[in-house]
């Protein structure tokens, strides 16, 4: 007999039961099963955390807030927007935080020898090449050379289209785009012999 596949809605709520019956082991083989981790990198990242700081929330979002605090809902039926909304109010601090700690000094007080340094002449190597190119486009080019660090980092097709939120065809794209306005980057290092 084939199993109905759940809804969102109803797979949270079997695992905020399995957490109220005591089965955590079951209840986080489920999270993760039902991809809710991934599902919550990728909103997330949406909203300006990186893939590290995003998986750490949902790490202590699973502890935290998961484990010790799903006797709270009153309405076991909301399971998954009570997940969202505690989980929405880590990305909020989180952000808030990372903001506060992005403020930059003013010039005069900035240590500028600490600064990193991108020499607009060719470099000597072609390694070295490619890296000041990497820096342009990640300055130059934010989002795409964010989709560029997942593909290095041999990140599947399916998990970066959870992260940027695009269908598995528009993600394959999108790839696909980006390594070509890369490569656009680092035509200049063809020419530097090894």
């Amino acid at each position: 007999m084939i199993k109905e596949k759940l809804s969102k809605r109803n797979q949270a709520t079997e695992i905020i039961q399995l957490l109220r019956e005591g089965r955590n082991d079951e209840a986080l083989m489920l999270f993760e099963k039902y991809r809710f981790r991934k599902e919550f990198i990728g909103f997330a990242m949406k909203r300006n955390i990186n893939y590290d700081d995003a998986s750490d929330l949902v790490q202590k979002f699973t502890i935290d807030k998961l484990y010790m605090k799903s006797n709270s809902i009153k309405n076991i039926e909301f399971a998954r927007t009570w997940m969202y909304r505690v989980f929405s109010n880590m990305v909020n601090d989180q952000g808030r935080m990372l903001k506060k700690n992005r403020e930059v000094p003013l010039d005069e007080d900035r240590d500028q020898s600490q600064a990193p340094k991108i020499s607009d002449e060719k470099s000597q190597t072609r390694s070295g090449c490619v890296q000041e190119q990497l820096a342009k486009f990640r300055e130059a080019e934010p989002k795409r050379a964010e989709v560029l660090d997942y593909i290095l980092l041999n990140k599947g097709t399916e998990e970066i289209r959870l992260i940027i939120g695009r269908s598995y065809g528009a993600t394959r794209e999108y790839m696909s785009q980006c390594r070509k306005k890369f490569r656009s980057f680092t035509e200049i290092c063809n020419e530097i012999e090894e």
